[in-house]
C-alpha cells in the first residue's frame, strides 16, 4: 500500500461573479439549471495555480517534507508551463462542498433573493433559512453560518406569530 499524505488547496474568497440556479419550469420533479460558474475570472485560476505552486515548494523543499516526499501520484503537475497547469486546474477542480449565496440575502429584490427577515422577495409565506442566504462566502466551514441563519429564522418565524409563539 505504501505512505501517502493529500494536500488540497482551496480558493476561500474567489473573485469570478456568482453562479445562479434557474428553473425550468413550475414541476419541482423538473431539474433546475444550475451554473456553478467556477473559474469565470482568470485571477481565480492564477490564485490556484501559484497556491499549488506554493505548496509544492513546501513539500519539495521545505525542512520536515523535503526528505521524506519521494514521488507525485497519480499524476505530475505541470507546475512549468502556465497553460497546461491552468488546463489540468480547470479539469480536475473540484466544490469543497459549502456552497452558499444561491438565494442571498438582500434589502431590495435586485440584489438578491430574500428580505432581511428571510422571506422570499415577491413571494407570500415563503422564508429560506440555510446556506443560500448568505450574500459573501465565508472563509471558513459555513456549518455555523448555517446555524445563524436557521436561529434568525426560527426567530422571524416566531416573530410574526406571536399568538402561536407567546412565553
Amino acid at each position: 500500500m505504501g505512505s501517502y499524505i493529500t494536500v488540497m488547496v482551496d480558493l476561500v474568497r474567489p473573485v469570478s461573479d456568482p453562479g445562479e440556479v434557474t428553473l425550468n419550469s413550475a414541476d419541482a420533479l423538473q431539474q433546475a439549471n444550475i451554473n456553478l460558474n467556477y473559474f469565470n475570472n482568470d485571477l481565480d485560476i492564477i490564485a490556484i495555480q501559484e497556491g499549488i505552486r506554493y505548496s509544492y515548494d513546501v513539500l519539495k523543499h521545505g525542512d520536515g517534507f523535503k526528505d521524506i516526499i519521494l514521488d507525485e501520484y497519480p499524476w505530475e503537475m505541470p507546475l512549468d508551463d502556465d497553460e497546461l497547469m491552468k488546463r489540468t486546474v480547470l479539469d480536475r477542480s473540484q466544490t469543497s462542498f459549502h456552497p452558499c449565496g444561491t438565494a442571498r440575502l438582500s434589502k431590495t429584490i435586485d440584489q438578491g433573493v430574500v428580505d432581511p427577515a428571510l422571506k422570499v422577495h415577491g413571494i407570500q409565506n415563503l422564508r429560506v433559512a440555510d446556506a443560500s442566504v448568505i450574500p459573501v462566502i465565508s472563509d471558513c466551514r459555513t456549518q455555523n453560518s448555517v446555524y445563524m441563519c436557521a436561529e434568525k429564522g426560527a426567530d422571524a418565524i416566531k416573530l410574526d406569530h406571536r399568538d402561536i409563539y407567546a412565553h
